[in-house]
């Protein structure tokens, strides 16, 4: 029985039956791993395609209350100081409308720019509003911005974080995002207008028309929001086949390394709340805030491609340009406007990104989709109809 007793104590697993054991599972853990990441990030895509169907909901209510869109807050883009804006953002006008009356009646929408920021007619147009600051407003918008000191509830309001309007796949959050104001981000992007040449055979064919081009109004296709609150009717090329809004995701203050970027228009109030410089001037203070979902600049962009690489980058539109490595290479550094994550469609989920079509459906879009392809796309109104395959 002692022998017996003394054998069973004796059994166990040698030291390299352990060491094979644990080999084995550090094998099995390497599998698995991939499988994890890989479901966490269909699940945070899943979660962003959700983010995107209530955005375009918000929008398709908005309109259903109203019998028109609402306005595109930026109203085209010149890619200079000219654009013309609203006061406030596409994303603040749909707050009522995905959940989020409480933080929209934080703004003031009613006082008149004429009255808040001294603007006047602007003698070169004749029916826009300039501010003091040079801003370029549109001349039906009212209401303070959010950033004015003399109307701090709307600061308030910009610095929460709508978890509709953040992808969480972006290696962002608010406090790294901002961390010196906390506005509430933005991942998100209405496009208003394409640019992007499409005649065959032109040397720029591809990537954004130049200004000085002759036919660079042919060139131009008009989103399915403008700032004169458009209506359904408007967009002929059908809802279901029209791009409202796609992913841009990634942008922050100006001061994170990699992301930020400065915008070179400036905002109406000439001593903001929330001050930030601008492209043209960087130590001043009435610069707008690209990643901010209560500044129209950073919620609504026109398409082009990134127009600011430089050789031996290529300015080819196409959906998440200069991708790689994390900060953009050389030529296309993401700091840079239009490159990268700042004012182009862009995500972080590899292979292509989510965009919401006028009739509120969501779909993935491939990175390889065609620049010219996706002009087509944004068009509300351009004859030309794509139809994006299931």
């Amino acid at each position: 029985m002692v022998n017996d007793f003394s054998r069973r104590q004796r059994a166990g697993f040698t030291l390299v039956e352990l060491l094979v054991v644990i080999a084995i599972i550090g094998i099995l853990v390497g599998l698995l791993l991939p499988a994890v990441q890989a479901a966490r990030e269909a699940a945070r895509r899943m979660s962003c395609s959700n983010n995107m169907k209530q955005i375009g909901l918000g929008v398709l209510n908005h309109e259903s209350a109203y019998k028109r869109f609402p306005g595109s807050g930026q109203c085209g883009s010149t890619g200079s100081n000219t654009t013309v804006y609203q006061i406030h953002s596409t994303a603040t006008q749909i707050l009522p409308y995905i959940e989020q009356q409480t933080v929209f009646q934080m703004f003031d929408m009613t006082t008149l720019p004429t009255v808040a920021y001294g603007a006047t007619t602007d003698a070169a147009s004749g029916h826009l509003l300039v501010s003091a600051t040079g801003a370029l407003l549109h001349r039906n918008t009212k209401g303070r911005a959010f950033d004015d000191p003399a109307h701090p509830s709307g600061g308030l309001a910009a610095q929460t974080s709508i978890p509709s309007y953040v992808c969480p796949s972006t290696p962002l959050d608010t406090g790294t995002r901002d961390p010196l104001y906390r506005l509430g981000g933005w991942d998100y992007m209405f496009i208003d207008l394409s640019d992007i040449d499409s005649r065959v055979g032109s040397p720029t064919y591809g990537s954004r028309t130049s200004s000085s081009d002759p036919q660079i109004a042919q060139m131009r296709v008009q989103g399915m929001l403008d700032c004169d609150q458009s209506k359904m009717a408007s967009t002929t090329d059908g809802t279901s086949n029209t791009l409202l809004c796609i992913e841009d995701a990634g942008r922050a203050h100006p001061n994170v390394s990699l992301f930020g970027a400065l915008s070179a228009r400036n905002g109406p109030v000439a001593a903001p709340a929330f001050p930030v410089g601008t492209a043209a001037a960087a130590t001043g203070t009435t610069g707008r805030h690209m990643w901010a979902w209560a500044d129209p600049d950073s919620v609504t962009n026109g398409f082009s491609g990134p127009s600011n690489a430089i050789a031996p980058g290529s300015r080819l539109a196409r959906f998440n340009n200069y991708q790689s490595p994390t900060g953009g290479p050389p030529e296309c550094r993401w700091v840079v406007n239009n490159c990268g994550v700042n004012d182009e469609p862009f995500s972080f989920h590899g292979a292509g990104l989510n965009a919401t079509f006028g009739d509120g459906s969501v779909r993935f879009l491939s990175a390889n989709t065609d620049g010219v392809i996706a002009k087509w796309m944004v068009g509300r109104n351009d004859g030309t109809v794509y139809e994006v395959p299931e």
